[in-house]
């Protein structure tokens, strides 16, 4: 499975994948035909990623909702970043997203097109009724991405804002 977005391919990454992923991006993005995007896994984003990995063998049958989705861009086909689910719909119809964007490709409304196709694709799942993201308050450029796709804020710590986007009002 893949979704196309105008500009973009976004992957899931089967379990075989998301491992190369963790041995290093090269490996991955060998596996998949790509260009070498001559990016590499940060400390934090790697342990994330290994956390999800693990939640990912463990629930092999909903592994969409913990692996990470490459996001392709077609034109030069390259990874220019990734999104990933924070696991199954919670009892409310919940989901997670997070996301990220190589440094190189920002300002060109690529994450915009990701997460929007992202959305669509978990807003026509059983059991999913809204899609939550969580940013920093400094953040901007997330804001407007979130902002740009139909979320709204709904909630204010002293760290972040949170987001949702509710199925009615995306269809």
């Amino acid at each position: 499975m893949e979704l196309q977005a105008n500009r973009l391919t976004i992957i899931p990454l089967n379990l075989k994948q998301f491992k190369l992923l963790l041995e290093g991006t090269d490996k991955m993005e060998e596996a998949l035909n790509l260009a070498h995007s001559h990016e590499s896994l940060d400390a934090h984003t790697y342990e994330a990623m290994f956390g999800l990995y693990k939640l990912a063998t463990a629930h092999k049958e909903d592994y969409y909702w913990f692996t990470n989705w490459q996001i392709i861009l077609k034109s030069q086909n390259i990874s220019i970043g990734s999104a990933c689910f924070m696991g199954c719909p919670n009892e409310n119809g919940e989901v997670e997203l997070g996301y990220g964007i190589n440094e190189a490709f920002r300002c060109n409304g690529y994450m915009t097109e990701a997460v929007d196709a992202m959305c669509q694709w978990a807003l026509a799942q059983p059991n999913v009724s809204c899609v939550i993201a969580e940013t920093d308050k400094d953040n901007t450029a997330s804001h407007r991405v979130l902002q740009k796709c139909g979320f709204t804020k709904y909630k204010e710590t002293e760290e972040g804002y949170f987001w949702h986007m509710i199925e009615e009002i995306h269809k």
